[in-house]
């Protein structure tokens, strides 16, 4: 081809693209070679941690290869960092593993979840100002005297110029406080999250993108979207009741997620804002685990907080394995009527944070993982009556689940909508217990604090933990016997 030849066939192309241009323009009244604008950003969310110190290393290999993918990314927790291991539990600087942990990988922010005041008040409040993230909550007061850092939402803005709005809510019990010890939260109020959502609707102006990070549960967060305007929130990222989110879930025009627990898996949001603040958003599931490339030096960090030898001695032989919550809980729960010496022992289903041991040795961690709260066992003298109204409040409060007994059994009538008509007391061999008379009893004080029942004693602390008590009992049982089976409770709708 001659190069005169070659100019006309190039100047032909260019004609044609040229008219193209000028017809599609016309078409949707856009300038020539003029584009949408479009901005992006990715948000990583993880819920209920629960100082899962093993899935750090490999979490951080992630956090560090989607950041070289996505630089705008935001990391978040939906709160429940605290309370699971061993390791962060009985730390010297109660829950500070995991926040060093966090630190190192950058957190964004983290709302406060019900374990949060685990480390009690004071211990809180440190934790709140080791942190190098903030910590959000709206629905709750903090009193005067209490330095602790907690800000009701907060506006980021990133690299390329997005403005992004959290504000988070914490969910109340009927005894109008999160779900801890009563003295975790002396002095502070809580708000319903329901109506002070609203009070924040406000945010949607002042931003690009819109977000709750709550730690309400997936049924409430589905509540809270119904009740909110439709498409007021681009996306309410939840924890506290540990639901696999695998999918989009859309409700009245809200996106809502969650990761199920302690880093199994993390949920990657991508958002599409346009000029005109039009919000595309998606998510994706991805699997965390503790399999594949990790970060040597979070690792490193991890084994640190694993070498405590008072951590890893053998404190009895289990004769067989338990394999669910009730079986572990009836071993906890003989542990401290034992211990005690008394007539009856109850353990809140919620008290028991484990639902298998394995057959073998049992170490001291496996006890702090089962019961990692540090409550005191508190006697009391209580009539039959009276525990049967102890049961009656306790099932609404404790999410429709019965209380782990020792010494006697119980059996729940349910109505058809799965509420308590009435509940049965039993002796141990299956005899109608005595009512009228009065029976010695322990139990955790979460329980005796947070059950509010008919009773004239208003109980005694031992001055020691359930899990110490534990311990002391399996030391001295030496060799656990198998629970394989065991019933106590009996539930009949």
């Amino acid at each position: 081809m001659k190069f005169s030849t070659k100019l006309n066939v190039i100047y032909a192309i260019v004609l044609f693209s040229t008219s193209l241009l000028i017809s599609c323009s016309t078409s949707q009244k856009v300038k020539v070679g003029e584009l949408p604008k479009l901005k992006t950003l990715e948000i990583l969310a993880v819920n209920d941690i629960h100082a899962a110190l093993e899935n750090f290393p490999r979490f951080a290999f992630m956090l560090d290869s989607l950041r070289a993918i996505y630089p705008n990314l935001l990391l978040v927790s939906a709160g429940d960092n605290q309370t699971g291991h061993p390791a962060n539990d009985q730390y010297p600087e109660k829950g500070m593993p995991i926040i060093e942990l966090m630190n190192v990988v950058k957190f964004d922010l983290s709302a406060v979840g019900n374990h949060e005041f685990d480390s009690r008040i004071a211990g809180f409040e440190n934790l709140t100002h080791k942190a190098q993230f903030d910590f959000l909550c709206a629905n709750m007061e903090i009193p005067k005297n209490v330095n602790i850092r907690i800000k009701p939402y907060k506006i980021v803005e990133t690299h390329n110029g997005l403005k992004i709005a959290f504000v988070s809510f914490l969910d109340i019990n009927e005894n109008g406080i999160p779900d801890t010890h009563p003295d975790n939260v002396k002095g502070f109020s809580f708000n319903d999250p329901f109506k002070t959502a609203q009070e924040y609707l406000f945010l949607k102006d002042s931003c690009d993108v819109f977000v709750m990070l709550n730690h309400l549960g997936f049924e409430e967060d589905v509540k809270l979207a119904m009740q909110l305007p439709a498409k007021s929130v681009d996306v309410i990222i939840g924890g506290h009741s540990h639901t696999k989110v695998e999918k989009d879930q859309i409700h009245n025009g809200i996106m809502i997620t969650q990761a199920d627990r302690k880093l199994k898996y993390a949920t990657l949001i991508k958002f599409t804002v346009s000029s005109e603040k039009k919000v595309d958003r998606e998510m994706s599931l991805l699997a965390i685990g503790k399999k594949g490339n990790s970060r040597a030096d979070i690792q490193e960090m991890v084994e640190k907080y694993n070498n405590n030898p008072a951590l890893t001695k053998t404190i009895a032989i289990a004769e067989d394995d338990f394999s669910n919550y009730e079986e572990v809980g009836f071993l906890m729960v003989d542990a401290i009527r034992m211990v005690s010496g008394t007539d009856i022992a109850f353990i809140n289903p919620g008290g028991v944070r484990v639902s298998s041991l394995a057959k073998g040795p049992v170490l001291t961690k496996n006890v702090y993982e089962m019961d990692p709260f540090g409550n005191e066992i508190v006697l009391f003298n209580l009539s039959g009556h009276e525990m049967r109204n102890l049961f009656l409040a306790a099932f609404e409060l404790d999410d429709f689940l019965p209380i782990y007994p020792s010494g006697m059994t119980t059996r729940y009538l349910l109505n058809s909508d799965g509420s308590l008509k009435n509940v049965e007391l039993f002796t141990s061999d299956g005899k109608p217990l005595d009512m009228d008379k009065t029976y010695s009893v322990v139990m955790n004080d979460y329980m005796a604090s947070s059950y509010k029942y008919e009773h004239k004693d208003p109980g005694q602390g031992l001055f020691r933990t359930s899990a110490e008590a534990t311990i002391d009992y399996l030391k001295n049982l030496k060799n656990i016997p198998s629970y394989r089976g065991m019933l106590r409770v009996e539930m009949v709708r």
